[in-house]
């Protein structure tokens, strides 16, 4: 993936970034100046075939990120394998570890449904009885729904365990857990996570939707594919 400008963004140039299937929810600039996206090779190929004013501005962001991780090493709080980002596997021991440590405080696993590959889309609750529905006021905290920004599901596992760890103790998160039941999704896209976890295992994967928005030619060879399109799936019973 790579990070490129196109200068002067009219309507018309805008309806010509859109037709390549470029998404225009995530971009940057100055209206009438320019316009920064995030694209793949062949999407700043098609885009400069166009005849548009392209600037590329970082050639490989997968690299231009692993330069600058630079990992919190001095926190006690352990990190993951993947530019200190959780892979899969990690996130669900980590998940594990937490509960088997505060387990008065924390509910197991609420699968609310399943990802189009077949993936369970989990929550899990914080509250001082976490197993009763009390009338408390709720909020739900959801981290990876685009699934190159791991760090929103690694600031929620920062969060439950300052939450866990500082229950009884610190008066102002003793509240929360006492006052609230707060919710967790932490990884609302597996298909899309686990798919930057095959092509970058080492951290950095740029992919960002589910696996429907890739080429048909990169899922017919992606790993661990089913052959009907992805996407999310959420069960409507209760669990």
């Amino acid at each position: 993936f790579q990070s490129v400008r196109v200068w002067d963004p009219t309507p018309e140039v805008s309806r010509l970034i859109a037709e390549q299937g470029i998404p225009m929810d995530h971009t940057v600039g100055k209206p009438g100046i320019f316009l920064d996206l995030t694209v793949s090779e062949d999407e700043r190929v098609a885009l400069m075939s166009t005849g548009l004013d392209v600037e590329i501005l970082i050639p490989n962001l997968t690299l231009y990120y692993q330069k600058m991780n630079q990992p919190a090493i001095e926190r006690d709080f352990p990190l993951g394998s993947m530019q200190g980002n959780y892979t899969w596997d990690e996130l669900n021991d980590r998940f594990d570890e937490l509960r088997t440590q505060y387990s008065a405080v924390m509910t197991d696993r609420i699968i609310i449904g399943e990802s189009m590959d077949g993936h369970d889309i989990w929550a899990f609750k914080v509250s001082d009885n976490p197993n009763e529905d009390e009338e408390e006021p709720e909020v739900l905290y959801t981290g990876l729904t685009h699934a190159r920004e791991p760090v929103g599901m690694m600031n929620l596992f920062y969060f439950v365990q300052l939450l866990c760890e500082n229950y009884g103790t610190d008066p102002e998160l003793t509240y929360l857990v006492d006052n609230r039941e707060m919710w967790f999704i932490p990884v609302i896209n597996p298909d899309g996570y686990l798919y930057n976890e095959s092509i970058q295992p080492n951290g950095g994967g740029m992919h960002r939707l589910t696996l429907a928005v890739l080429p048909i030619a990169v899922l017919k060879n992606s790993r661990n594919r089913k052959q009907q399109p992805s996407g999310i799936l959420l069960r409507t019973e209760s669990s």
